[in-house]
């Protein structure tokens, strides 16, 4: 399973998220509203809570791979 990376958001880059990636679904829990919105980069949720305040839940990125140097064999 891939690690998942979460941020705080503002109202306004809640509302820019929704206006700019597509909405897969959404689903009201209680006083949140959870949307799967998918765009430039892979599937993401955006969980808008009371407030104004939400959370957006993503793949992290993957590190960069480390790899070995080879030992000077000259």
């Amino acid at each position: 399973m891939k690690d998942l990376a979460w941020r705080a958001a503002n109202r306004e880059e809640l509302a820019t998220l929704l206006t700019e990636a597509r909405q897969v679904s959404s689903q009201a829990v209680g006083e949140a509203t959870v949307y799967r919105l998918t765009g430039d980069h892979p599937e993401f949720l955006a969980i808008s809570l009371p407030g104004g305040q939400a959370v957006v839940v993503e793949v992290a990125p993957s590190p960069g791979i480390k790899r070995r140097r080879r030992a000077d064999t000259t």
